[in-house]
């Protein structure tokens, strides 16, 4: 197992490499987000699809990644502002153990349900994703209006703008 700074370091490589690979919201060619259901690390399950009619927010990280802890209280700030309106964030943990995750969560509380992808099977076979974090913003119809690699500042104006229009019924 590698120090904090090796492991940072590793989550920073991967972020600079898929650079190039961010989409912005308006990107021309929008692909419908893949479907897939979890667990959650509190019980139950969610499937993508049944939340068809809301804006949505995918969010991969691991509880060893220090930019993924980082924009966690921002990503919850989003989700407690815009939640009432039809704002959905899932944070999907790719850590192997849900205890793990629960005992972090424990000490890091947030709002927004966490799902569990321990396998890989949303995280690699369905997004072919390579690093964290990872986030989507998913509109009202299904389709990934945006992916952003990397750490975000969720509370930005220009976040909450992109989020507010997709509420209202804007257009990708």
């Amino acid at each position: 197992m590698g120090s904090l700074l090796d492991i940072s370091l590793r989550c920073l490589l991967v972020f600079y490499l898929l650079l190039p690979l961010s989409s912005p919201v308006g990107a021309a060619s929008l692909e419908k987000a893949e479907d897939f259901e979890l667990e959650g690390i509190g019980g139950g399950s969610v499937r993508l699809s049944a939340l068809r009619g809301k804006v949505v927010i995918l969010n991969f990280w691991a509880t060893w990644c220090p930019e993924c802890i980082e924009e966690m209280p921002a990503l919850d700030g989003l989700y407690r502002e815009f939640k009432d309106k039809g704002l959905i964030v899932l944070g999907i943990s790719i850590d192997r153990k849900a205890s793990t995750v629960a005992d972090f969560l424990k000490k890091r509380p947030v709002s927004y349900p966490i799902l569990l992808d321990s396998r890989g099977e949303v995280f690699v076979k369905r997004y072919t994703l390579v690093g964290i974090p990872v986030t989507f913003l998913i509109d009202r119809e299904g389709y990934i209006v945006e992916k952003a690699i990397g750490k975000q500042d969720f509370l930005s104006e220009d976040y909450r703008s992109r989020v507010r229009s997709l509420l209202e019924g804007g257009k990708r």
